[in-house]
This record gives C-alpha cells, structure tokens and sequence, in this order.
C-alpha cells in the first residue's frame, strides 16, 4: 500500500488477522439474532397416524445409569409414538451381558433390540448406520444416552416430513437440561442465544439447517438413499446436512418442541467436544465445499453454510494475528492496535453489540447476562488451546480419534496430566503482557491482559482439570 513501510504493513496485516475475523463473527451473529424475531412456525399440518419411528441409540463407553436412563425415557414416548428402539454398542464383550439382561428386563414394555459390533469402524457413523438398515420404521431418530426429547418433535415432525417430498428431516430446539455448575449454566444461556441464531434467524432467512446429532427426525428413505451416514468423517450432522443439500433435500426447525441435552459439568468434558468439534466442522469444510458449492441453493446459503464450517478458524487467524502484532509491534516500537484503531475500535464495538444483542434476544437481567458473558467469555480463550489442535490436525488431513464426551462418573473421574496447552498459553501471554508493557502500549497490554486474565480464571476454577490439582 502506498505510503506504508514494510513494517507498517505487516501490521496492518497482523491486526487484520487479528481482530477482523472476530469483528465480523460478533456483527454478523449479532444481526441473526436480532432477526431471529421474525421466526414463524408452520401450523395446519395433517396429524400423526400412528407411524412407526426407530430410535438408533449409539454406546460406547457410557454410564450404564445413562443407558437405562435412556430407556426409561423413550418408554414414556412409547405410549403416545410407536416406536421400536435399536441400542448399537461398541463396548468391550464385558458390557455385552449387562446390555444383555438390560434389552430382556425392557422387551416387555418396549419394542427393544441391540447389536454389538465386535470390531468399531466408522467412528460413530459407523454405528448409525448399522442401526439405521436394522431399523424398520419410516422415520429414525438419533438418541444420545444423555438427552430426551417433547414428544411433539415426532408428532409434529412426521406431519411436517409428510408435507414435503424434499424435506428430509426436522430439528428440535436443543436446550440443556443440567444447569448444576457454573460452566454447565453458562453453557445453558450461551445455547438459548446460539439456537435463536442458527436455527430461528436460519428460518426466517429461508437459509439453510444443519441437523444435529441428537434431535433431528429423519425420513429413513433419504437416508438410505444416501448410503446413510459418511463413516469417513467424525462430525456427522454436519456432513450429513452437506450431503443432503447437494441432493436437493433441506432440514426445517420446529422452535416449540425441545431436545434437552446435557452440557458439560467440567473443564475437561468441555475440552474433549470442542477440540472434536473443530476437528470435524474443519473437516467436513474441506472434504465437502465442492459439494456444497456445486448444491441448488441460494448463494447467499452456500457461503453461510461455508463460513459456519470454518467458524473454528476463526481463533486460528486471532492467534496468528495476534502473534505478527506483537511481534512487529516489539520491532517497530509502535502499538499496531493502537496505530489501527479504527480496527480496534470495531473489534470493541462488536463485541459490545453482541453482547447486548443476546441480552435482549433473551430477555434476560443485566447480572445474569453479565456473569455468563464473563464466564463463556474467559472459557473461550482458553478453549482456543484445543480448538487449535482440532483445527490444525484437520487442515493437516491427519486422523483424529472419536472421543466421546465424558459424562457422569466418568467426567467426575477425569483429571489433567500437568503440564497442559492452557499453561504454555498462559506462560506466553505473561512473556508478551511483560515486554509490551515495558513499552508502554496502552492498548496491546489491556488487550493481552484480558486474555491472560481468561486464562487465569479458568485456571482457578478447574485446576484439576488442566494440571490435575486436586
């Protein structure tokens, strides 16, 4: 650019990397969820008459409680939905006879069956897909062990799949059920705000949406009609949902009729999803843009459904611009987000809207708002540790193992194993907060304190979970 030193411009460049990315997330979600008001549901839809919907239920590794907890829950459906309930397990043979007698004691109030798959290939696709051509009904459902779901989502989900040939399946509104600990709270309130964006404003937009794991009816003839689920990739929904735009079939929200989740209690839990999450949103964007580029729908859906994929790329491009800043900042002896401010005031203003916008999508107080805010807040930055390993194995094609989320006493047994990205994070941002400091750059040390101070917090709160402090 004319008029600008090498040394000038790569700031630029740096604070760009740096700030822009999330500058234009916070806006752009910010304008969703304030258009997530114009949401509409159909009404008027013929009745549900006694259809037969199979529920796939995938184990590997769960609390046997959560299992039964399962059952227990579908047979309360069971009265109002014909339903039959297939349990695939990728246990080790041990498991076999407790799922054994557990199939036999409710055979005889359900229609329950299980396989077990002796060698576990395809992640949990794999095992979708075995349940999915055992099943025998014209609608499947997929059910993790730790939610449930309205009976609604069925009975107005198959009269909404009946109303449309191209309509491939229905999603529920996810909400946590488990609000015990701070982070699980958090999790809560931040969900109720991500669920107005990507669902209700998705909607209103006529945009396209995803399915979910859990909490999506599907007509098993289209699933069938793609192969079922693609075993290649961990992420499955959201490949799933690519697959199915290229097939000309969309997915429609239901916002009145729940899917109750449980979100993660722990640190460590939340470390394991997100680090996986990244892996495959990351990969299915790489593995499926032709496909998605090459759909019949609009273009304004093709790059949204594009820049969702790549949302974890996002903290890629802040850590590398927040390493060019620093780094040329030292060097050229200028504060680049001071210099730049009309970038950094943006940043600020963004984040500013965001958090109002949420605020009063949710109708929620001012306290309440303001401490989950800090605590998603602080949480991210230290998430951004597993994000970016998710990330960089994806764009590096290298294989990631599928990791459940722990739950239950397998979550309250895990601990760290100390030494940790968190704390090399950590060590880093004190080295720059200290020589940026030196400086006297006002703007870049408040900036690096804010993060290191997230870092801190969460930390404090889990130690147990990052270094295995009890």
């Amino acid at each position: 650019m004319p008029g600008l030193s090498p040394l000038d411009l790569t700031g630029l460049i740096g604070v760009a990397l740096f700030l822009l990315p999330q500058t234009l997330f916070f806006a752009f979600y910010s304008l969703l969820g304030l258009y997530s008001k114009r949401y509409s549901e159909k009404r008027g839809l013929e009745a549900y008459l006694g259809e037969t919907v199979s529920i796939i239920i995938p184990v590997r590794g769960e609390p046997p409680d959560y299992v039964e907890m399962a059952l227990k829950r579908v047979s309360e459906l069971s009265s109002t939905v014909d339903v039959e309930v297939i349990i695939v397990s990728d246990d080790p043979p041990e498991f076999l006879e407790y799922l054994r007698r557990l199939v036999d004691e409710w055979s005889r109030r359900l229609k329950v069956y299980y396989v077990w798959r002796s060698e576990p290939r395809g992640f949990r696709a794999g095992a979708l897909n075995v349940g999915l051509y055992a099943s025998t009904g014209d609608y499947v459902y997929v059910m993790d062990v730790d939610s449930f779901f309205d009976p609604c989502l069925v009975l107005r989900g198959v009269s909404l799949l009946k109303s449309s040939e191209r309509l491939a399946g229905v999603v529920g509104r996810w909400s946590v059920w488990n609000k015990g600990s701070r982070l699980s709270e958090a999790l809560a309130y931040n969900m109720e705000y991500v669920v107005n964006v990507l669902f209700k404003a998705r909607s209103a937009l006529s945009l396209d949406i995803f399915p979910l794991g859990t909490g999506t009816l599907f007509k098993a003839s289209v699933l069938k009609e793609l192969g079922g689920w693609d075993e290649e990739r961990l992420q499955d929904d959201m490949d799933l949902g690519v697959r199915l735009y290229r097939r000309g079939y969309r997915v429609e929200y239901i916002d009145s009729c729940r899917v109750y989740v449980e979100a993660p209690t722990r640190y460590s839990s939340l470390r394991v999803q997100q680090e996986r999450w990244a892996y495959g949103a990351t990969d299915v964007l790489l593995a499926r843009l032709g496909a998605l580029l090459r759909s019949p729908v609009s273009l304004v859906s093709k790059v949204e459904s594009a820049l969702f994929l790549g949302q974890y790329t996002v903290v890629l491009l802040l850590w590398v611009g927040f390493a060019v800043t620093a780094t040329v900042s030292l060097l050229g002896g200028v504060d680049y987000t001071a210099k730049y401010a009309f970038i950094t005031g943006a940043w600020l203003f963004s984040q500013a809207l965001f958090a109002a916008v949420e605020t009063y999508t949710l109708g929620a107080g001012l306290r309440e708002s303001a401490v989950n805010q800090g605590r998603m807040a602080a949480v991210t930055v230290a998430l951004s540790v597993p994000i970016l390993r998710g990330v960089a194995k994806a764009l590096a094609r290298a294989r990631q193992e599928y990791k459940r989320t722990p739950k239950g006493l397998f979550e309250r047994r895990m601990r760290g194993k100390g030494v940790s990205g968190e704390l090399a994070l950590l060590v880093a941002l004190a080295v720059v907060l200290f020589l940026v400091a030196l400086r006297k750059y006002v703007l870049l040390s408040l900036i690096t304190c804010m993060y290191m101070v997230s870092v801190v917090y969460t930390l404090i709160r889990w130690p147990r979970d990052i270094i295995g402090l009890k």
